[in-house]
């Protein structure tokens, strides 16, 4: 199969997914020499159509371009476990002037088909009439509401155009020859309206092809313009540019390792200990090839459960949604070993305990425990007193246990129990998380039978 895709992979995972990519058609666009050495792919400084690199927290990649759905279609059938989300930016519509919220200082505007976004006023130059028309970009979206501009940015694979903008290098782009090339380019076409943020995608393109993009974004702009003069009702001018982020948990990364280790030396927690920082510490268990893999990950383990988590001492459970967010919880380490964390977390008086009912008191707290690589977090509940409220059993990916922190990425359907009796709730937020793409259904069947299971069981605390 050939995908005539051409696809730059950078990171942590690089030697794993080159060689899963690889295997299914698409091409590998200028990969380093360790990569080369690893995989057998063919050296070349081909430009890419795609680019993955790490997320920021490193429990994951970015995946970017044209032709980025195609690639994360791929891990999706690859991976059962993993989570992923697309976020689309640089959406063009026409609007109108929908009211004005003097409380939050927000313009709606009317986009059309029954959708509408927010506009700050406090960004907006011009007259404020009800019914008026605008032309307007969606700059990011939160719990559902598109948040509005009206200083355009063109989005083109290698670079984008931003309004009144400064001209910006993607920190992606390390070699320093390169990023002068691009400054250097950038100045020389002195583009007074525009500033030009170039992405990743734009190393090793020649002059020409970056310039003839930056043309035809220009062009495009003048169409855009004129689609805006001619319209008379709020609508979509042109769709946006795509990202995605893939969350990875400790199945997927299992899954890496073995792969990884059919290219070169790996040991068994290899991307789980990357994934949290520990590279240094473990290219150097890796450096013992040759000797004993069981004893060399033993030894690795003993060092990790030396360093915590260590009772008594601040620890963070990592609270992951599958459509982006972080929920951070912290608490206080009251037993740890290798089988089981339990923390003692002081809770926020005035907030609601979730799915139990009833408000959070001053002096509450939660007793949370939970075991590494099991498919759930319980938290039991108690007032100032130590008198139980209730237990709230969160199902998850397997919890991946660091020294210092826990994570894993929330499933949304849980059990209760409270009174003596256990009940499964959010079944609809679960199927809705399938139906948006944000997991797979057999993740989510997962789900269901570890709820199940914990129904039927013994009594969780």
């Amino acid at each position: 199969m050939v995908n005539n895709l051409k696809v730059r992979i950078r990171g942590i995972y690089s030697t794993a997914l080159t060689k899963l990519l690889g295997e299914r058609g698409f091409d590998i666009a200028s990969p380093t020499k360790i990569i080369n050495q690893r995989t057998g792919t063919e050296e070349n400084n081909d430009s890419a159509d795609v680019l993955i690199y790490d997320k920021e927290d490193m429990n994951g990649v970015t995946i970017s371009g044209i032709g980025a759905d195609r690639i994360v279609n791929e891990l999706r059938n690859i991976f059962f476990d993993i989570a992923t989300r697309k976020i689309e930016n640089g959406t063009i519509y026409v609007g109108t002037i929908k009211k004005i919220d003097n409380e939050t200082k927000n313009i709606i505007i009317d986009l059309g088909n029954n959708d509408e976004g927010i506009l700050s006023l406090h960004s907006y130059w011009g007259f404020l009439r009800e019914n008026e028309k605008i032309l307007v970009q969606v700059k990011g979206v939160i719990k559902g509401i598109k948040l509005l501009s009206t200083k355009l940015r063109l989005f083109g694979n290698d670079l984008i155009l931003i309004k009144d903008g400064f001209t910006k290098i993607s920190k992606h782009i390390r070699t320093i020859e390169e990023q002068q090339r691009l400054r250097r380019l950038g100045e020389n076409l002195k583009l007074n309206e525009w500033g030009i943020l170039w992405k990743a995608l734009a190393e090793g393109k020649p002059d020409a092809e970056l310039i003839d993009e930056i043309k035809k974004l220009e062009t495009e702009e003048k169409q855009i313009k004129e689609k805006f003069d001619n319209s008379t009702e709020p609508c979509l001018l042109k769709e946006g540019f795509c990202t995605y982020f893939v969350e990875f948990s400790a199945i997927s990364k299992q899954q890496m390792d073995k792969i990884r280790n059919d290219t070169t030396h790996t040991i068994v927690g290899h991307h789980f200990l990357k994934s949290g920082g520990y590279t240094l510490l473990t290219e150097f268990a890796e450096a013992f090839d040759g000797i004993d893999n069981n004893i060399v990950v033993d030894r690795l383990n003993k060092v990790l459960r030396n360093a915590g988590p260590r009772s008594q001492a601040s620890y963070e459970i990592i609270h992951k949604k599958p459509g982006g967010k972080d929920i951070i919880m912290k608490g206080i380490v009251e037993k740890a070993d290798e089988n089981e964390i339990v923390i003692k977390r002081r809770l926020t008086a005035g907030k609601r305990l979730d799915g139990l009912g009833g408000q959070i008191n001053e002096g509450d707290y939660a007793i949370t425990k939970f075991k590494p690589n099991d498919w759930k977090v319980i938290h039991k509940y108690f007032d100032a007193n130590g008198y139980p409220k209730g237990v709230y059993i969160n199902i998850n990916t397997p919890v991946e246990v660091y020294p210092n922190f826990a994570r894993y990425t929330d499933l949304e359907v849980d059990v209760i129990e409270k009174d003596d009796k256990r009940e499964i709730i959010d079944l609809e937020k679960l199927d809705r998380t399938v139906k948006e793409g944000l997991i797979k259904k057999e993740l989510a069947d997962k789900a269901i039978e570890i709820a199940n299971q914990i129904i039927k069981g013994e009594k969780q605390w």
